[in-house]
């Protein structure tokens, strides 16, 4: 999170060093990703990955698939037991195996197992793929030739959907982690060997587990830290001031007169610091509002803070 700080601040450094403005820093919560009710409380979880699908057939590395998607579901067990705020009430990992590549449940499914199972939330693992990713670094050596070597990350990836007992998809998202795995000599200017997936299995289900437990999180408002610049100079000193206190409706009733004003480069700012002040209050429909009208304006500021605010979307 601070290194997004850092680059946003350094993206607008060369804006701001010559107007005159301040940062305001704010620790938030950013609303939950998936809105389920307070009444949706029972869970069931399902692994329906498949490695019977796998277009290769060897034993171990098949094995190093199936013991990562286990993994993944088990994350997401363990994850929903430390949440007080639901109780799981069934698990399967066999029953409901997915027939092809990320196939859905149909509605029809969903309901047969409400019936078997009551609950009012069914997470299943749709999917799961783990695989290396190389970069080939070119050294100098002392006596002037050139060595590469070849460096291999791991990665996992687990796909989750969220239905509620009716069969509506509530959510679908698909959940990545990689990590540092092995680095080799390149030689005679050929390709490395890479490393045998068959034997990753550890590390595999370490990051499986971890892309499961994550995937909980987004059914609860998460803590979220952020860094803005605004114009702090001039007919802004007392919106600022309010800004700064974390005075929002009073920074917002002191910049509405701004916004207005004849002057259009100040009409711009006073939009783009209002569009601060929103995101501050977490009402991102209004921040990207007045980011637009700021940028209408020509302001540069709001030309950068816009991406950031539609990353919340994403």
């Amino acid at each position: 999170m601070y290194k997004k700080i850092i680059l946003f601040l350094f993206g607008t450094l060369a804006i701001t060093q010559f107007s005159c403005t301040s940062i305001l820093f704010v620790d938030t919560t950013r609303p939950a990703a998936v809105a389920v009710a307070n009444d949706q409380w029972k869970v069931a979880v399902l692994n329906r990955y498949n490695p019977k699908l796998l277009d290769f057939n060897q034993e171990k590395k098949v094995g190093v698939f199936a013991g990562g998607a286990n993994h993944a579901f088990l994350g997401a067990i363990d994850a929903i037991l430390q949440d007080d705020t639901y109780d799981l009430v069934f698990t399967d990992s066999i029953s409901y195996r997915t027939p092809t590549v990320n196939s859905r449940l149909n509605p029809e499914q969903v309901q047969d197992l409400y019936l078997q199972q009551p609950h009012h939330l069914l997470l299943s693992l749709e999917h799961f793929d783990t695989y290396f990713k190389q970069e080939t670094v070119r050294e100098k050596e002392e006596d002037g030739s050139i060595s590469k070597t070849a460096y291999y990350d791991l990665a996992v990836a687990s796909t989750w959907v969220l239905y509620d007992s009716t069969g509506q998809v509530l959510d679908r998202c698909v959940l990545a982690e990689e990590a540092p795995y092995q680095s080799r000599g390149v030689i005679s200017g050929l390709l490395a060997i890479g490393p045998s997936m068959g034997n990753a299995s550890t590390a595999v289900n370490d990051l499986a587990w971890y892309t499961g437990n994550r995937y909980w999180s987004r059914l609860s408002p998460q803590p979220f830290s952020f860094a803005r610049p605004y114009y702090s100079s001039k007919n802004f000193q007392d919106p600022a001031v309010a800004m700064a206190a974390g005075d929002w409706h009073n920074a917002l009733a002191m910049l509405e007169p701004l916004i207005k004003s004849s002057n259009r480069k100040e009409a711009a700012r006073a939009a783009y610091n209002t569009a601060v002040v929103y995101e501050a209050m977490g009402d991102l429909e209004q921040a990207r509002h007045w980011a637009k009208e700021a940028i209408g304006r020509g302001n540069k500021l709001a030309a950068a803070l816009l991406p950031e605010l539609e990353k919340y979307q994403k």
